[in-house]
């Protein structure tokens, strides 16, 4: 029997409610390695099947399959900005429930919504989550957390409120788009930040600095004042891919530095994955 049909006989069984049949389900995924383990991520999104899957996952997800499922989703296209978090989460803790960052970010797009009077501009309206993220909650960037793989992740920096430029950004803008917002991310060398490019002139929120405003100039002076040329497209939207790419590779360096040379490598491999796609894009 070849693989493929192996796991469909394992799809007939998966909602058999008999302990002894969903060990069998089990065995038969580990058998399956990585491919088994790709097959339950597609099959989790099945309406019927997909709970099911997502138990057996839970046991069985590994660092390497994470990997090759946050790749996979990515290739697909229409990348969910949130989604693709919490797959690359999942590298580093293959358990990280769909749920892990829902009740935060739904709580501070609420509280903003509570301050929302219309009419408000957009520019208003990214002024009040600013108040909220980093005035209430005191979200904060730190010199310290640079070097620190959970700086990074998403789970511990809502836990923490402390993390690096994109990662700020990233609660930033997970909770702009429940609002309606329209902020993209912004790759600048040495400095991540949002920015939204309605109107006459592009605004720039630097989320390190407690959600300061920048207009485009100050944002060349400051890329000046870096030794880095104020190159126009510096100042640019850049896509969900390449902004989860900037992840994995501070990931890479974060997790060299603390001696995870297994994590370390798989976020390369990640890196590598996600440059191909990018250049047939």
């Amino acid at each position: 029997m070849t693989r493929a049909a192996q796991l469909n006989a394992l799809e007939r069984l998966m909602d058999d409610p008999s302990p002894v049949v969903r060990q069998a389900v089990l065995k038969g995924v580990q058998a399956a390695g990585t491919e088994g383990l790709l097959w339950l991520e597609e099959l989790s999104a099945d309406e019927a099947l997909g709970p099911h899957a997502k138990a057996l996952l839970s046991e069985l997800r590994t660092p390497e399959s994470s990997a090759q499922a946050l790749v996979r989703y990515l290739q697909a296209g229409e990348v969910d900005l949130e989604e693709a978090c919490l797959l690359l989460e999942r590298i580093h803790d293959p358990k990280l429930p769909d749920a892990a960052y829902r009740a935060k970010l739904d709580q501070y797009c609420e509280r903003t919504r509570e301050l929302v009077a219309e009419p408000l501009d957009v520019r208003a309206k990214c002024r009040l989550l600013c108040r909220v993220l980093f005035g209430e909650e005191g979200f904060r960037g730190s010199q310290q957390s640079f070097a620190t793989p959970q700086s990074s992740l998403l789970s511990h920096v809502l836990a923490d409120r402390r993390g690096i430029p994109i990662s700020l950004c990233l609660v930033f803008l997970l909770v702009a788009r429940r609002l309606g917002l329209p902020v993209e991310p912004v790759g600048l060398p040495g400095r991540f930040m949002v920015g939204v490019f309605r109107g006459k002139d592009p605004l720039y929120i630097d989320c390190y600095e407690g959600g300061a405003f920048r207009t485009r100039a100050e944002v060349q002076l400051l890329l000046l004042d870096n030794q880095l040329p104020a190159d126009e497209a510096f100042l640019r939207p850049v896509t969900p891919l390449q902004t989860i790419a900037r992840c994995c590779r501070n990931l890479v360096s974060q997790f060299e530095a603390q001696g995870d040379d297994r994590s370390s490598r798989l976020f390369v491999g990640v890196v590598h994955a996600l440059e191909k796609i990018d250049e047939r894009a």
